[in-house]
This record gives C-alpha cells, structure tokens and sequence, in this order.
C-alpha cells in the first residue's frame, strides 16, 4: 500500500543517524515503491558527493529498513535530479521526476533507486550509473 509520508525528511535523517550511530551532513531524498510498498526515505550521510553511511527509512513509521556503513566513501552513490534529465535526453520536456523503487533489472537494492521522469518521450527511468530503461522490468534471471 503506498501513501504520503507520515515522518519528515528532517526526522528521518535522526533517526537513520541514531541507528548508524553517526553525525554529520546527511540528505533524506523520498522514494515511491511502485511495487505497492510504502515509500521510504533514502538517507545518505556525508558530504561532496562522498557517502560514508546510508539508511533506507519507512516513511510512515521511522523503523530503519536496511543501513550499511562504507569502509570507504562512495562517490556519486545518487545521480542528481538534473543530471537524471539530461541524460534523458528529454530536458524542457520533463513534467515530473522522483525517484522510485521496485524489484526490477534496473535496482535490485532499495538502496539503488532510479529516476522516474514523466515526459513528452514517455516514461523514462534513469539508473544512478545514468542508464536508461524504457520500463521497470521484474527482476529474475537472464
């Protein structure tokens, strides 16, 4: 079942901050399940595009769903928004983006989403390594 966030952005990253025991900068960015899921927060902790810790937060009651924290920092673990549309190859044709998760080819992990950007080209989905997909296919073998 999805739905509107029920904790805030600023919330989530407590919480995934208190669970990983860190500090320090963190974004939460909102990602829509389009699996039937409740959407979650995506919090990335550190600074410059360099992520040393990451925490996928249920939007509707806090509890952290998955957390790892990297030996060594990972760069560019989230393609910016703009980026996603360049990439698209859609730019000024792009009415909405957001990103979304569901077990597909595209993202096996909760903590790769991908962009969903609704556009004059159709539906695109950019993956964080700025792959297109025309659809979010079932993950499965092959």
């Amino acid at each position: 079942m999805s739905g509107e966030a029920q904790i805030t952005a600023s919330e989530a990253e407590e919480l995934a901050g208190r669970a990983l025991g860190v500090k320090g900068l963190c974004n939460a960015h909102l990602v829509y399940r389009l699996d039937g899921g409740k959407p979650y927060f995506l919090v990335i902790f550190g600074e410059s595009g360099r992520a040393h810790a990451i925490a996928a937060i249920d939007s509707m009651n806090g509890a952290v769903m998955l957390s790892a924290k990297f030996e060594q920092p990972k760069v560019g673990l989230l393609l910016d928004k703009a980026k996603a549309i360049e990439m698209a190859d859609c730019e000024g044709r792009v009415s909405a983006a957001r990103l979304v998760w569901a077990p597909s080819r595209a993202t096996l992990s909760p903590f790769y989403p991908v962009w969903e950007l609704a556009s004059d080209c159709g539906p695109i989905y950019v993956d964080q390594n700025g792959k297109l997909w025309p659809s979010l296919l079932p993950a499965g073998p092959g």
